[in-house]
């Protein structure tokens, strides 16, 4: 093949992430396999598989190839089999698998095995003034952490020269232990050697100690030299992560757009499986921004307007987040939210719900089940506890007769009907709704609240359709959003959902739509 450019492996994310691997061999070898030239953790990283895929030197160019791995290997959140590779490309092993950045040197004409990259440190006595200190000149983005010079040595004692020697082999293992980067070690063991060099010199004689401060003043320059250096790097790393949120956001979007409007099921299936890639790679950029600047990262995943924070919220009690909302779903919400909003009846109904809400509360806290569900209670009969469906369900819940009898309550013939009892059915009620929560899962009471509406047998029926597809036993494949997205539920649940949140959303925010917190001391 002739010479071969150094490739160089920045693990973004994973079981070797911080670390940086290089080589000068035409083939390299990335799974989980013993034989692998990069070797993932096999506990840590699931989503590889043992032979996974391999970076491929031809005709001058390096290329990705998949070796026929089970969860993918993702660029730019596509599944590829084989492509060229762009300085800089950034490559996910496996979808929701373990990110790598890519980076090429120059042609050496040598192979060489995959190693971990060693850092030289250089010297910077340049930046290391003789007498008064000045200060150091501006420091390249790719200068390497440096140790202290010659002339600190010489402008100290023997002691001080063995304490700069031993901080500068620190540093140095700090980084090579980190695969080459910064180890954000480096202030630290400074800090600590400045304090060693203190304690050690000041019982000594006032000239030893004159050039001890002089020295210490010189390293000092150099440590903010150096610091500066690791926050531009810093800050350009945060400014990259952003905007690469930003383009997989863009790309999911399109997505969920497609998703809105397709109806075919192979169509479907093919987009969430993109939709899986794209958001497994901006959570996986989440982690990492984080690990730079938490702060940041919080800030970057609560973006949206004020709906959609409402409805992460709601979804953060639940444990049921979503990456991203799907647009019809929000769109729906937001209709329902709009229409109780201009109800004329609003304020009646709020008043009536207040009257109930303490016993509401109570038997839901009682199972432990969160408040949002209690909204059904909206949805079904807008809190009327003398309702009746032309099916026969009655009460604030409206429960079937055999619902109802099923959860002890008295029902008969031109007789008692305990439905009618507030109290009683709503007790009733949140026993069934946590016997959903039991089936389904507490993340999924979306889907609890979907069989609720839909009926146990007819949620269970597409779960069963799922289950006889590869995988479709997993959690995430009888997931609320994922049949959602699939157009698996009927029209009716679809739309029940957002119109039991709408109301939540409603209430939860009374003051925003001209609600009084009243008590409850009109009837209704």
């Amino acid at each position: 093949m002739g010479d071969c450019a150094v490739i160089r492996i920045t693990h973004l994310s994973g079981s070797l992430q911080g670390k940086t691997s290089t080589s000068g061999k035409p083939v390299v070898r990335v799974g989980r396999a013993a034989d692998c030239d990069v070797r993932f953790d096999g506990a840590r990283d699931p989503k590889v598989s043992n032979h996974h895929a391999q970076f491929v030197y031809e005709d001058g160019q390096w290329f990705i190839v998949d070796t026929a791995s089970t969860n993918g290997t993702i660029i730019d959140g596509e599944r590829i089999l084989k492509q060229r590779l762009r300085q800089g490309e950034e490559v996910q092993i496996g979808a929701g698998g373990p990110l790598v950045r890519v980076d090429f040197d120059a042609a050496t004409g040598k192979g060489g095995a995959m190693k971990t990259e060693a850092v030289s440190l250089k010297d910077l006595a340049q930046y290391i003034p003789k007498g008064k200190p000045k200060p150091p000149p501006r420091i390249d983005a790719t200068a390497e952490i440096a140790v202290l010079s010659s002339e600190l040595k010489a402008s100290a004692d023997t002691q001080t020269a063995k304490l700069a020697e031993l901080a500068a082999r620190r540093v140095a293992q700090e980084r090579a232990k980190a695969g080459g980067l910064s180890s954000g070690m480096t202030m630290m063991i400074m800090a600590s050697t400045m304090k060693e060099v203190q304690q050690g010199t000041k019982t000594r004689t006032r000239k030893k100690w004159v050039k001890v401060v002089l020295a210490v003043a010189a390293l000092s320059a150099v440590v903010v030299a150096i610091l500066s250096v690791v926050i531009i790097r810093q800050r350009r790393e945060i400014e990259r992560l952003v905007k690469q949120k930003e383009r997989i956001d863009k790309e999911i979007a399109a997505v969920q757009k497609e998703m809105d409007e397709e109806t075919d099921s192979d169509r479907l299936a093919a987009l969430e499986q993109k939709y899986d890639a794209l958001s497994g790679n901006a959570q996986q950029t989440l982690e990492v921004l984080g690990k730079s600047d938490k702060k940041k990262a919080a800030e970057v995943a609560e973006q949206g307007d004020d709906l959609d924070r409402a409805i992460r919220e709601i979804l953060r009690k639940f444990d049921a987040a979503t990456y991203a909302v799907p647009p019809i779903f929000k769109e729906r919400l937001q209709v329902h939210i709009d229409v109780l909003a201009k109800s004329s009846n609003l304020k009646f109904i709020f008043k009536r719900k207040q009257k109930y809400w303490p016993m509401i509360s109570r038997e839901f806290a009682a199972l432990g089940l969160p408040e949002a569900m209690a909204y059904i209670a909206w949805a079904e009969t807008q809190f009327d506890p003398r309702a009746k469906s032309a099916a026969g369900a009655a009460g604030m819940w409206q429960m079937t007769p055999s619902t109802g009898q099923n959860y002890g309550l008295k029902i008969e013939p031109r007789g008692i009907d305990e439905r009618y009892d507030p109290e009683k059915e709503t007790r009733a009620a949140a026993k069934h709704l946590a016997n959903l929560l039991a089936e389904y899962g507490a993340d999924s009471f979306m889907l609890a609240m979907a069989s609720y509406n839909r009926g146990e047998s007819g949620v269970r029926r597409v779960l069963h359709q799922i289950a006889q597809e590869p995988g479709g036993f997993r959690k995430e494949k009888r997931d609320f959003w994922h049949l959602y997205r699939l157009k698996k539920l009927p029209e009716e649940t679809r739309e029940y959902v957002p119109k039991v949140l709408a109301a939540a959303i409603v209430c939860n925010d009374a003051k925003k739509y001209g609600l009084e917190m009243q008590g409850a001391e009109e009837n209704d």
